[in-house]
C-alpha cells in the first residue's frame, strides 16, 4: 500500500489557536459554534466543529469553510469542513453521537437534544457507520493508496462502531482492536519508527475489524456480499425494510428528519456539512444552483482575504 498524507505533529495550542480563530471569524452568521470530541493527540486528533446558524447567503459556503477563512497552516488539523446544523432542525442531534459538545461562541442551543441510547438508535447508528466504513474500505482496496491522516482517524472512529455495535449485538465487542489502536495512536510520534507503516499497520488492523463486522452483519442479514448488505442497511434506515432489530415506525421517523435536515441544509447553500455518512443516505446531497460567475468572483474574494490574513499575521 502506498501511504500519502502522513500524520504531522502538533501542539494543544495549535488546536485551541484553529478553534478560536475560526469562531471569532464566522460568529457574525452563527447561533453557536461548538467544539465537538477531545484532541487527544495532538497531530492525530483532528478537528472536528458544529456550526448551527440560520443565515441564508450565496457566499456560505465560503463564509463557513474552515479552508476559505483560516490560514493554511491550521489546515492540517482538519479533515473536513465545520458540520453544519440548520436551526431548524436541531432535534436531528439526538441521531447522533456527539455527546458533549462544547461550546467556542454563540448560545447553547442544542443542549436539550442528547443522542439517543435506545436499541433501535443503535442499530441505526451501527448501520450508518457500517455503509461508510464498507465505502472507505472499498476505495482504500481499489486504489491502493492510504491518506495517513484519514486512515488513523477512521481507525480511531470505528471503536464508536464497535460500541454501538456490542450494544445491540454482544458478539460484535473487539476490545483487543480498542486496546491496539489506543496504543498506536498514544505512541505514534515517540519513536523513530517508519510513520508509513505505522499507518500501515492502523489499516491492517481496521481492515480485519471491519470484515468481522461485515461478517457477522452478512450473516444476520442473509446476504451473500458487502454491496448486497450495504442496500440492506439503506432500506432498514429508511424505514423501507421490516426486521427484527429496528422498529419500522422509529426508522421512518428518523429518516424522514435527517432528510428533512439535509434539505435544510442545502436551502442555506451548504454543499458541506453533512452530520450525518453520506455513504448510508443517497440520496442525501442535493444539487445546488449553480452561479459560475457569483461562484468565481465570491471564490477568489475569500481566497485574497485568506492570504491577506496569513500575510498579516506571518503565517
Amino acid at each position: 500500500m502506498n501511504v500519502e498524507d502522513l500524520p504531522q505533529q502538533a501542539t494543544p495550542e495549535d488546536y485551541e489557536q484553529a478553534v478560536t480563530r475560526y469562531a471569532a471569524m464566522v460568529k457574525a452568521r452563527a447561533i453557536a459554534v461548538h467544539r465537538l470530541g477531545h484532541f487527544t493527540q495532538a497531530g492525530l486528533s483532528d478537528v472536528d466543529l458544529l456550526v448551527v446558524t440560520d443565515h441564508t447567503a450565496v457566499d456560505n459556503r465560503y463564509f463557513f469553510s474552515a479552508f476559505q477563512r483560516l490560514p493554511s497552516r491550521y489546515h492540517r488539523l482538519f479533515l473536513h469542513e465545520p458540520y453544519i446544523l440548520p436551526a431548524w432542525s436541531l432535534r436531528v442531534m439526538q441521531y447522533t453521537t456527539h455527546s458533549a459538545p462544547r461550546l467556542a461562541a454563540g448560545r447553547d442551543v442544542i443542549a436539550p437534544y442528547v443522542p439517543a441510547q435506545t436499541s433501535d438508535e443503535r442499530w441505526c447508528r451501527t448501520l450508518e457507520s457500517y455503509c461508510a466504513y464498507a465505502a472507505f474500505h472499498h476505495d482504500v482496496k481499489t486504489s491502493g493508496v492510504l491518506r495517513g491522516r484519514q486512515t488513523i482517524a477512521a481507525a480511531s472512529s470505528l471503536r464508536y462502531l464497535l460500541a454501538d455495535a456490542s450494544a445491540v449485538m454482544p458478539e460484535a465487542a473487539d476490545e483487543a482492536y480498542c486496546a491496539q489502536i489506543g496504543a498506536l495512536r498514544e505512541r505514534f510520534f515517540e519513536t523513530n519508527a517508519d510513520p508509513a507503516q505505522k499507518v500501515r499497520t492502523a489499516w491492517d488492523a481496521f481492515s480485519k475489524a471491519f470484515q468481522r463486522i461485515d461478517t457477522l452483519l452478512r450473516e444476520r442479514f442473509g446476504t451473500s456480499s458487502t454491496a448486497e448488505t450495504v442496500v440492506r442497511a439503506r432500506k432498514r434506515l429508511a424505514g423501507e425494510e421490516e426486521c427484527a432489530e429496528i422498529d419500522r415506525e422509529y426508522a421512518f421517523r428518523r429518516a424522514r428528519d435527517i432528510d428533512g435536515y439535509h434539505q435544510e441544509l442545502a436551502s442555506l447553500g451548504f454543499p458541506f456539512g453533512h452530520l450525518f455518512f453520506t455513504a448510508a443516505y443517497p440520496k442525501a446531497l442535493r444539487t445546488l444552483p449553480s452561479v459560475p460567475l457569483v461562484d468565481s468572483v465570491v471564490s477568489n474574494v475569500y481566497r485574497m482575504r485568506r492570504r491577506l490574513t496569513e500575510y498579516a499575521a506571518g503565517a
